[in-house]
């Protein structure tokens, strides 16, 4: 199996040329400058983001979500700056973002909500675009929160989660709705395959194709709250994580588990390198990130 035991003692820093930090510069200086405390203008942690490279030279390519804040922030990957935009959903009810997505020509990025709205903002001007309504049934994309969104690589659908949603992307209205009678908690899209993976708190990851608009894959394994969940590049493999300990490997061709690693520490968020030699991973109340 490619994947072993993963003791969190092994793991060892790691520096690179490419690494690089996204900050705010100077806050103390300006907090002093603008004589207020320090805490007023210093953002909060970071909950959700998304990026884009095909437009990094020409305007801010990614997007980050914060902690209880009503807005949304952009930044500059070329020159690791905060850009001078901030998307504002819903201003009059200042609700919490709790998910955002870059569109894959990297001109759009849709927000969703504590309060069930879903917004798209043009990244360019920083101006909204309007909002994604289910005018048949309520005045806002879902009832709930929102946990996630994701936009198809041909700039047609935009898919959203609480319940499960599929939605025109230039018209914004809604194509398709499943529901499976429990709270999706995370979501990851696969742009090149068209294949959603959904963790629910019944602790199962489904599979849905979101051009047919079907599930066609159903996981079972976990038996806690699943964490994170990542595909590898080429679609072949879902690794997911969850507070059980475990780490397990799907293969989604063949529609089983091919490996599970057990970790001393529950592992909170993973990630695979595009060449799948690399798996870097978070765990409870550890600092820092593990290879």
């Amino acid at each position: 199996m490619l994947f072993g035991l993963l003791p969190l003692p092994a793991a060892r820093p790691r520096w690179d040329q490419q690494s690089r930090e996204l900050s705010q510069c100077h806050v103390t200086k300006r907090a002093k400058k603008l004589r207020v405390k320090e805490k007023e203008i210093k953002l909060k942690p970071v909950i959700a983001f998304d990026f884009a490279e095909i437009r990094e030279r020409d305007w801010c390519n990614v997007v980050t979500c914060h902690m209880d804040t009503a807005q949304a922030y952009v930044w500059r990957l070329q020159n690791f700056v905060l850009g001078e935009h901030i998307l504002k959903p819903c201003p009059e009810n200042q609700i919490p973002v709790k998910a955002c997505a870059i569109n894959a020509c990297g001109n759009f990025a849709v927000l969703g909500t504590a309060g069930g709205w879903i917004e798209q903002f043009n990244l360019q001007s920083g101006i909204n675009r309007g909002s994604y309504v289910d005018l048949s049934e309520r005045s806002c994309a879902h009832v709930g929160e929102v946990v996630g969104v994701a936009y198809d690589s041909t700039n047609t659908l935009m898919i959203s989660a609480g319940y499960h949603e599929v939605w025109d992307f230039k018209g914004r209205g809604l194509k398709s709705r499943w529901e499976i009678g429990c709270a999706v908690v995370k979501i990851v899209y696969h742009r090149s395959n068209g294949l959603l993976a959904t963790a629910t708190n019944d602790f199962v990851i489904r599979l849905y194709d979101v051009v047919a608009l079907r599930m066609v894959r159903k996981f079972e394994g976990h038996i806690d709250r699943v964490t994170d969940l990542c595909f590898s590049k080429d679609g072949k493999w879902l690794l997911t994580s969850s507070m059980d300990g475990t780490l397990r490997i799907w293969d989604v061709s063949l529609a089983r588990q091919i490996d599970a690693i057990h970790v001393d520490v529950s592992v909170t968020a993973l990630s695979l390198s595009p060449n799948m030699d690399v798996l870097a991973t978070t765990h409870v109340d550890q600092n820092g990130v593990y290879l």
